[in-house]
C-alpha cells in the first residue's frame, strides 16, 4: 500500500526552513497517519521551491529514528513540481 501525504502551508510561503518548523510540520501532518513498513509517498505543495536542510532533520526526524536512512531511501517518495527539490530532499538526509 501506498500512503499519500499531501503537506498544506501557507501559500505565501516559498522556502521551509528550520528544525523545529520541520518537527511542527511532521507532527501536525503526518505522525500517526503513516506505517513505517509501508511506502509512503509525501507531496510538497507546488508553491514550495526550496527547503532548508534543517527543515529536512527536523520532519524526517522520526522517520530516521525508526527506519534510518535505508529505510528512507526504500519506503519514501518525495513529490515536488520542482524535481530538483525532490533530489535535495533526500541528499540533506544524508
Amino acid at each position: 500500500m501506498n500512503k499519500i501525504i499531501e503537506l498544506e502551508c501557507d501559500k505565501t510561503i516559498t522556502m521551509l526552513a528550520g528544525f523545529n518548523s520541520g518537527k511542527i510540520m511532521y507532527e501536525n501532518q503526518v505522525k500517526g497517519k503513516v506505517d513505517f513498513n509501508d511506502k509512503i509517498t509525501i507531496v510538497f505543495p507546488e508553491h514550495i521551491n526550496n527547503v532548508a536542510s534543517s527543515f529536512v532533520q527536523g520532519f524526517f526526524d522520526e522517520f530516521m529514528d525508526k527506519i534510518g536512512i535505508v529505510g528512507i531511501e526504500k519506503n519514501i517518495s518525495i513529490k515536488s513540481a520542482h524535481i530538483e527539490l525532490e533530489r535535495d530532499i533526500i541528499d540533506n538526509l544524508i
